[in-house]
């Protein structure tokens, strides 16, 4: 509900300066009659400020707070547009062109706005035309936003830290994540419950704890001269718990990985229920020692908590681990994704020791087929050494040769049976984690794609069996079987997205390094007709520079099948990545295994070649 907010002194000053940012009007007149025709709203966390197809054509201006655009998506649901924040102004499209409000816009946490209406912007474009110039202006840069393929992802500035758990050293984490984010260009504050008691007292009947009360204009001032502000809530409800998660665009959920997974009493009381008393994004981080070889478990603090968006493993000891989370809580979050290409995926190994020697850690992982496999050994959080050893291990010591030379005789669903493939990846997961693991336990988000033969479209698996879920992503239709999940039959994900770019942008990495192993120019073939089979029995005893028909194997075309509907979408996905990295590897064939030293080599060559020619400052934006 909207509610008539008081236009205090330090209010009234900071709708000047956003009037004189969004209006670029120096007249003093003209910002007084604005400002003597204002009228100061405020919305609790949840709060409407207006509808889709609403037909009203006020302005507004947000003095503190975070609101969310989005508009109906045609399936009962509402795709989210983006995010408002203080400074920005909203509703300029329906002063122009007088049509109904185009989204809904809903307060993601507490928050103040200035409504100003027509009559008053008409007011004052009479007295200065040069107004609706620069009114224009931001709206057309708006739209140009909305039209970009990727958007940055949106960066809190609030973020209350919850433990959830018993021992939890809350103070303790937000002051290692404030140095991992030491060189950003703003501080970073921590705001404490013994420093608000100090200062305010803990009575939530005084008005100072009122909604829009001292607290927050003590909260707005710091968020003023902030970078991000470390909301220290305490894991009991009281009036500062209910302020910092009123007041939070993220709540960080902090628990030891090791307690109960059940819901907490304060989950329970003030998120998990009827009416929560704030809709800001949650994200569950779970706390390990040091030295656990593996998460396992993870599922169950998630089903617990439908409403955690994402997850994070975290070890406070290990430096790069605080590292990662203070990447991505401030929109800097590093993802690799990684592309199919049968054994020229073994090119991955090379480029992920190019990045390790360069400094640049990896945050969020996404692949498909090989490039699934591949990133699963990144997700780990191992070395480039152990990754090397492990993707060896895996597709070269199977104890009864080729990997995928278990042909089926009799082949009435795939050419070849996958038994071998399935055990060399099962193996592995066991000498990574200890135990079979879920995808949701890697150290490092992991996502792989499948593609839904049920639902002819792509899957995105981020949860369930990590085994499972990575031989869906690489099961070649016709050359592997297909995997079955929930009902649903999954094969080889490059048929859709072999890619998957997108999806890493939905996953909100703020830069994307990507590996793409496509081949420029395909091969031809002399041949007016294919030969027939035992003309090419025989050519295949032929040493193979003499051969006549340099034809592909049957599981090579199939493999190479199942990329060609997605070669298109994979060109549009490299203009997506902020680093790219495309390692030629024409004469290597698509079941090659033995070639692995070569394909490593040279994918390691090109990283280097390519990481080489950045400069430090370039760099330094991956670290």
């Amino acid at each position: 509900m909207l509610k008539p907010g008081a236009p205090q002194p330090q209010r009234l000053d900071l709708l000047r300066a956003i009037l004189r940012l969004h209006v670029a009007a120096d007249r003093n007149d003209i910002l007084a009659t604005i400002q003597s025709d204002a009228e100061f709203l405020d919305l609790p966390s949840g709060g409407v400020l207006f509808k889709q197809g609403e037909m009203t054509d006020d302005v507004y201006f947000v003095l503190s707070g975070r609101l969310r655009a989005s508009v109906d998506d045609g399936r009962g649901g509402m795709r989210v547009l983006g995010e408002i924040g203080r400074g920005e102004s909203i509703g300029e499209l329906a002063l122009f062109t007088g049509e109904p409000r185009s989204a809904t816009i809903v307060a993601l946490r507490d928050s103040s706005v200035v409504k100003v209406t027509r009559e008053t912007l008409d007011r004052a474009l009479k007295k200065d035309p040069q107004i609706g110039i620069s009114m224009t202006q931001i709206v057309i840069e708006r739209f140009r936003r909305s039209e970009r393929e990727r958007q940055n992802p949106v960066v809190p500035v609030n973020i209350c830290l919850l433990p959830v758990t018993l021992g939890v050293d809350t103070i303790g984490f937000a002051n290692r994540l404030r140095e991992a984010r030491a060189s950003d260009a703003r501080p970073i504050t921590i705001v404490t419950p013994a420093e608000i008691a100090e200062r305010f007292g803990t009575n939530a009947e005084k008005p100072a704890w009122h909604r829009y009360g001292a607290v927050a204009s003590y909260i707005d001032q710091i968020e003023a001269r902030s970078g991000a502000v470390y909301l220290i809530a305490e894991p009991r409800d009281c009036a500062w718990t209910r302020f910092c998660l009123q007041y939070a665009d993220e709540v960080l959920l902090l628990a030891d990985a090791n307690a109960p997974p059940a819901l907490s009493n304060i989950e329970a009381e003030l998120l998990d229920c009827d009416h929560p008393v704030s809709i800001a994004r949650q994200t569950l981080v779970l706390l390990h020692r040091a030295d656990v070889r593996s998460p396992t478990g993870t599922a169950r603090w998630l089903n617990e908590r439908p409403k955690a968006l994402r997850h994070f493993h975290i070890r406070p000891e290990l430096t790069r681990d605080i590292a990662r989370l203070a990447r991505i809580v401030s929109g800097r979050g590093v993802g690799l994704v990684l592309a199919g290409g049968g054994a020229r995926g073994f090119a991955h190994v090379g480029v992920y020791r190019a990045l390790e020697e360069a400094g640049i850690d990896v945050d969020i992982v996404g692949g498909t087929s090989i490039g699934a496999l591949m990133g699963m050994c990144v997700a780990f959080d191992r070395s480039a050494d152990k990754f090397d050893t492990a993707a060896k291990k895996a597709f070269l010591m199977h104890p009864a040769g080729n990997i995928t030379g278990d042909y089926n005789y009799l082949p009435m669903i795939s050419l070849i049976k996958g038994r071998r493939t399935r055990e060399a990846l099962a193996q592995a997961i066991v000498d990574a984690a200890g135990l079979p693991i879920d995808t949701e336990d890697t150290w490092k988000t992991l996502f792989v794609i499948a593609s839904d033969f049920t639902t002819a479209s792509e899957a995105v698996l981020s949860r369930g069996e990590l085994a499972r879920n990575v031989v869906a992503s690489y099961a070649i239709p016709g050359a592997l079987p297909p995997t079955f999940i929930g009902g649903h039959m999954m094969f080889d994900g490059a048929t859709f997205n072999n890619f998957p770019v997108d999806a890493m942008i939905r996953a909100r990495a703020g830069k994307i390094i990507g590996v793409d192993l496509a081949i420029e120019g395909r091969q031809s073939f002399n041949l007016s007709e294919a030969p027939g089979t035992w003309a090419l029995l025989r050519d295949r005893l032929r040493p193979r520079a003499k051969r006549l028909y340099p034809l592909p194997s049957l599981p090579e075309i199939m493999v190479s099948s199942s990329f060609i509907s997605s070669i298109a979408r994979q060109q549009t996905m490299c203009k997506l990545v902020d680093l790219l990295f495309q390692p030629r590897i024409a004469d290597v064939g698509l079941l090659e295994w033995r070639r692995y030293d070569d394909i490593v080599a040279a994918g390691y060559a090109h990283a280097k070649d390519v990481l080489g020619k950045m400069s430090e400052e370039e760099l330094a934006k991956f670290r």
